[in-house]
């Protein structure tokens, strides 16, 4: 923490405000990646005195900022992380919060009259002596708080596995293996919250089951559609019986498909169900 907050220089500072303004500046600005996004490294960053109105911050990371007595009217600020941030005598008058993670903030004597939170993480957060109207906060369903949710919790695991910590081999492994299941879970069906990516998935496996029962000859004398035909019987727990794999590999293979079939559907009418739920 020490670390970063010592980092800002005053003229490191002033070639920050000039980005955040939108002006160039001559001294380059530290970035960093999250995610598969790159993200204006502004962690530690102390900001006083200064008129921020009508900026546009995007994919800026404010994590453990200090900032008082700033003027954000009219700001926009997208997919930006202000956890852990403090901001005192700020005004936010009409600015706009779209997809920010604010966990762990604190606010003091800001004023918010006007603004708009939506989809944001508010975890936690503290708002003191602040001018807010609840329902400035907007978020489109419990779905999307779920996802956000668990995409914060994915972001921490990557830190934990990748961070500069002091953590022993042993745990570093298993923090990396949670952020492997974490990273698998969201691709494969976005916790639960993306059916979608579920459905494209079975597909997928289909195909590739099909495919692979197809070079291995398990219904000999058939064509590739007439093994990715069977592959579909058998992932999705049909089993017409108008086709049968011959040979120990392909029967094991089948075996296989069809566990993964009753799992996969399992998964979707869970995931569905879910969303049916939150609406």
């Amino acid at each position: 923490m020490a670390q970063l907050r010592g980092r800002w220089t005053p003229a490191l500072t002033a070639a920050a405000l000039q980005r955040l303004l939108g002006l160039e500046s001559a001294i380059e600005i530290p970035s960093l990646e999250l995610d598969g996004r790159t993200q204006l490294d502004l962690r530690g960053i102390r900001i006083e005195q200064i008129q921020l109105d009508g900026a546009q911050l995007r994919d800026a990371n404010l994590r453990w900022a200090t900032v008082r007595d700033v003027g954000f009217k009219g700001a926009s600020l997208v997919g930006c992380d202000l956890s852990q941030a403090h901001f005192t005598d700020c005004y936010f008058r009409r600015a706009a919060f779209e997809r920010c993670d604010i966990v762990n903030a604190r606010f003091e004597n800001s004023d918010f009259s006007g603004a708009r939170f939506d989809a944001c993480r508010l975890d936690f957060s503290a708002f003191a002596g602040c001018e807010i109207a609840f329902d400035s906060i907007r978020f489109t369903d419990a779905s999307d708080l779920a996802y956000l949710e668990r995409t914060f919790d994915r972001h921490a695991l990557r830190q934990r596995a990748f961070g500069a910590g002091t953590l022993s081999t042993t745990d570093r492994l298993h923090a990396v293996a949670f952020w492997l299941d974490a990273v698998m879970l969201n691709w494969l069906w976005g916790y639960g919250e993306k059916p979608w990516r579920l459905a494209t998935a079975m597909v997928a496996a289909i195909v590739a089951f099909g495919t692979l029962q197809y070079w291995l000859q398990g219904v000999p004398g058939r064509d590739w559609f007439d093994h990715v035909y069977f592959s579909g019987v058998t992932f999705l727990t049909i089993g017409y019986g108008d086709l049968a794999p011959v040979g120990v590999l392909p029967r094991l293979l089948a075996l296989i498909e069809g566990a993964a079939g009753i799992l996969f559907i399992g998964m979707l009418v869970a995931s569905a169900t879910k969303k049916i739920m939150y609406r």
